[in-house]
């Protein structure tokens, strides 16, 4: 029989933490809403798993490690079965090293602490469970960003009204997908939730765990239960709709996007149907994929500029020149990018996750050629290998394929990524 259990633990860093996801470091100004960890544990016959969802921008791979072996030795689901995410929120604190916003050492052990700890408390928490996996739209919310120009290239976040905006220059995702743990006895413990779009909506001067924070608090509310969340192949897709005459940005944006999420998820449990006993299986693989070099010449200007910054200098010139430097560094010293690939199946529903800011194309690709019946797309899970254009991004341009720490793969990584996941998605099957 399904054993299932949930905790929450709490991961807001103190005001004056640095937010990452813009060129300079933004000090925090309080918590407009709490940070946190959100993780859910199932143990069945054959497989232990673990989701865990972190309000964060991203994640380094050590830190997830390091999470994980901790957790392992002190509860039942071995470290290789732990998909831990980011939500990539804009508002959160110093997880990882963005642009001109280093990492916090002593924030990082914490989130890596607190991980660990909410994977063994959940693990205490569990209690004889069903299942249900389930499928819905939530429309309206979210688009690709990214759009065609008539001279051949692409932009990012451009006025559609210009007269040389052709159209989008690619999908976005609606689709919602939900896994619902509650106990035999009736009590809701929990909800997996998969949604893709880019956590850039609440605009405030504290911390905010954005819109994932709304829906799952909104659920807690409704049900006694979190959502631990998964962001979709968000790399290109936003909250942003010139067009339409909606809260986008801040309390009121993160707001709209959280009710109507939940809304979704709560028609959805209405008529939900549980299984006691799901097959549940995992599958993983490590892959390389080749990095994009900085052009030898640009890589010489670009020391020489670093070299001459002066303090408190954070424009964009010399937040992608520093970018690329530390870039070359990391090629010499890897060699190539580690990607940890982690598939897991829960009954009819499959988890693919990367460590990718996966393009939406790829992400829609996977799930057409799952053999699941709905398939999750997790993206910066298990690390950051940064964004993962499609070649045709690279290409043509736009904001997402500027060459730097977080945008380093080769043109061929995305489809490199997507087909090892479908191998372990067959394999699972």
């Amino acid at each position: 029989m399904l054993r299932a259990g949930f905790h929450v633990a709490d991961i807001t860093p103190p005001t004056g933490a640095a937010m990452p996801g813009g060129y300079a470091p933004r000090p925090a100004q309080g918590a407009h809403d709490p940070l946190r960890v959100r993780a859910g544990v199932l143990l069945g016959d054959d497989a232990a798993l673990a989701f865990v969802g972190v309000d964060a921008v991203s994640l380094k791979s050590e830190d997830v490690l390091h999470a994980r072996e901790m957790a392992a030795e002190v509860c039942p689901v071995p470290a290789g079965s732990v998909i831990v995410a980011a939500s990539h929120t804009h508002t959160g604190g110093p997880a990882n090293d963005v642009l001109g916003v280093d990492s916090d050492p002593h924030y990082r052990e914490e989130i890596a602490r607190r991980i660990a700890g909410a994977i063994a408390e959940a693990a205490r928490n569990a209690v004889p469970a069903e299942v249900a996996q389930l499928a819905g739209i939530a429309e309206g919310l979210a688009w690709n960003r990214r759009w065609h120009i008539a001279d051949g290239s692409q932009e990012t976040h451009v006025d559609p009204s210009r007269e040389d905006v052709i159209g989008r220059a690619g999908p976005d995702d609606p689709q919602v997908l939900l896994l619902a743990l509650k106990a035999v006895d009736g009590d809701f413990l929990g909800v997996i939730g998969n949604f893709t779009c880019h956590c850039t909506v609440s605009a405030t001067p504290g911390v905010s765990a954005d819109y994932p924070g709304v829906w799952s608090d909104l659920m807690l509310r409704a049900t006694g239960a979190p959502v631990v969340f998964l962001n979709g192949a968000m790399g290109d897709i936003t909250q942003v709709n010139r067009e339409l005459d909606l809260p986008q940005r801040g309390p009121e944006g993160i707001t709209r996007i959280g009710r109507k999420l939940t809304g979704e998820s709560l028609k959805l449990l209405a008529d939900a149907t549980y299984d006691p006993a799901p097959v549940m299986g995992l599958a993983s693989e490590t892959i390389s994929v080749d990095f994009r070099h900085p052009d030898p010449e640009q890589l010489q200007r670009d020391r020489a500029m670093v070299a001459s910054r002066q303090p408190g200098d954070y424009s964009p010139e010399m937040v992608f020149a520093r970018d690329r430097v530390l870039l070359a560094e990391q090629i010499e010293r890897e060699g190539e990018q580690a990607c940890e690939l982690i598939c897991a199946r829960v009954g009819d529903l499959a988890i693919a996750s990367g460590p990718g800011q996966m393009f939406c194309e790829f992400g829609l690709d996977c799930k057409a050629r799952s053999p699941f019946a709905h398939t999750m797309y997790a993206s910066l899970a298990n690390g950051n290998a940064g964004y993962v254009p499609t070649a045709v991004a690279i290409a043509t341009g736009g904001y997402e394929p500027t060459l730097c720490r977080g945008s380093k793969l080769a043109p061929e990584a995305g489809g490199q990524i997507v087909d090892a996941q479908v191998r372990l998605l067959e394999a699972l099957a």
